[in-house]
């Protein structure tokens, strides 16, 4: 049996078995009163049932004993503590409170009161009676707060990182892959430190060890060094932000970024699709991030319209008589004609403040009219680059170009504006006397037979009835009803 009398005598008869006992005084006053409380309940326990002599039972009902009272002392711990933080926490912490309160940090923190006090009771069976079992009892309780104590610091990292990321981070920075890393790190000192128990050597001796394996390591570890290299360049250089639209070169990925880990960058593309890649492939390749487009609040328009070159003629006093009366031509005309009259030819930076343009041609007419209707438009910025122009000839025709920023950002209500300003253009075309390039169609077929006389029977791929108005023309043209 374990007497009382012999707790005393505890450091002349301490097991060499477990490392935790140089850090633990099991004397203490607090302590040995409890023990001694503990060990006279065993002692009532086994007397009567003859079993007092065994050292292995006396351990396990102790060690029991000491359990049940752990986990008592335990939930009234929990209780009281978790009590004064749902009162005091959110006053003394503020929002942080409501963070650690989320990743459950007081509840873990408070599951290692039970851990500590059966491992503080536990001591006296091990240094009175060199018990094996009580060695082993000792080393899985160590085992257990050191899980217990990596999952509070896994809490309290998550729930710190949560705080931060909602009040400083306002850029939105890829810093998720370095909190992981953290995670990884306390993690990795939690594995070393239970071997370490388990193996009953300083963790110092095995860290040392460790050296021998840097290699294995690395490369098992390669793709998170990887990420965490990465996710430093791209945090320091300010080029990658969670919500930021990207899209990158060579593949697919064309969306909003979700989230930066050490291992992927999760995107959501526009068709709902998600694309995951390393990090390390943004830094060491390339992608295009919009984000600057998006804070600037406009948005390029790029785009050419193709005009028939047979249709670009010189301007005749008639023409100009009838281009007047579209809007903003009236005036331009007039002062363009006084210019030039007064043997000025300014088509370019024009001394009037007149658009790029000229009156020789309808094409430089229509020119000048685009570009005042894009200034006078209200979904047009008038801060940014805003010109039409030509670009050089193809066998389709004269590109006729616009180039332009949109007064937003938005995806809609930009291909609305793109739209509108197409629109237009094709419309007022024909009032300048221009005509956009199209392909031979069925149509035009058709209509080049009518021209050059031909009935439909010499017309291959047509199909019947054709309608014609003389129907002696074309003996198989549909008779008309008469």
């Amino acid at each position: 049996m374990i007497h009382v009398s012999t707790i005393a005598l505890a450091t002349e008869t301490q097991s060499q078995a477990d490392i935790a006992l140089s850090a633990i005084n099991p004397t203490a006053d607090g302590t040995y009163a409890v023990a001694a409380f503990l060990l006279k309940i065993v002692d009532s326990i086994l007397k009567p049932l003859g079993l007092s002599g065994n050292d292995t039972i006396e351990t396990i009902v102790y060690a029991g004993v000491v359990f049940l009272v752990a986990i008592a002392v335990g939930y009234v711990a929990k209780w009281i503590i978790l009590g004064a933080m749902r009162k005091f926490g959110e006053k003394v912490a503020g929002d942080l409170y409501g963070f650690l309160r989320d990743e459950n940090f007081f509840s873990k923190l408070c599951r290692m009161i039970p851990a500590l006090v059966f491992l503080i009771l536990i001591q006296f069976t091990l240094v009175t009676t060199k018990d094996v079992l009580a060695g082993w009892l000792t080393r899985l309780t160590l085992l257990y707060v050191i899980y217990v104590t990596g999952l509070a610091l896994v809490a309290l990292v998550g729930g710190v990182w949560k705080h931060v990321d909602s009040r400083k981070n306002k850029k939105r920075l890829p810093l998720n892959g370095l909190v992981q890393l953290l995670k990884g790190v306390v993690w990795i000192i939690a594995l070393i430190v239970a071997v370490a128990v388990l193996a009953n050597k300083s963790p110092g001796t095995l860290l040392a060890g460790l050296g021998a394996f840097a290699a294995v390591l690395m490369l098992v570890f390669k793709d998170s060094i990887l990420g965490v290299v990465a996710g430093v360049q791209l945090s320091e250089n300010d080029s990658l932000h969670v919500g930021d639209w990207i899209k990158i070169n060579g593949t697919d990925a064309n969306g909003t970024v979700q989230e930066v880990s050490l291992t992927s960058v999760k995107i959501l593309n526009w068709d709902k699709t998600t694309t995951c890649v390393p990090p390390y492939s943004l830094v060491s390749g390339s992608f295009t991030n919009f984000r600057s487009m998006q804070l600037s609040n406009t948005r390029r328009i790029q785009r050419s319209y193709t005009i028939d070159a047979d249709s670009i003629q010189p301007t005749t006093p008639e023409m100009l008589e009838k281009i007047r009366k579209l809007p903003f031509m009236d005036a331009y005309i007039s002062q363009k004609l006084a210019q030039k009259a007064a043997g000025k030819v300014e088509d370019v930076n024009n001394s009037a403040g007149l658009v790029d343009g000229t009156i020789d041609t309808n094409l430089g007419l229509f020119r000048a009219y685009m570009k005042m209707w894009l200034d006078a438009s209200p979904y047009i910025s008038h801060t940014s680059a805003c010109f039409v122009s030509t670009l050089p000839q193809t066998d389709s025709g004269v590109p006729f170009q616009v180039y332009c920023f949109t007064s937003t950002s938005s995806w809609f209500p930009y291909e609305a504006i793109m739209d509108t300003v197409f629109e237009h253009l094709s419309t007022m075309l024909t009032s300048f006397g221009l005509v956009a390039f199209n392909n031979p169609s069925g149509r035009d077929t058709i209509l080049e037979g009518y021209i050059a006389g031909r009935g439909p029977e010499n017309l291959f791929g047509v199909p019947q009835p054709f309608f014609a108005d003389d129907t002696k023309e074309s003996p198989t043209a549909t008779p008309t009803a008469g």
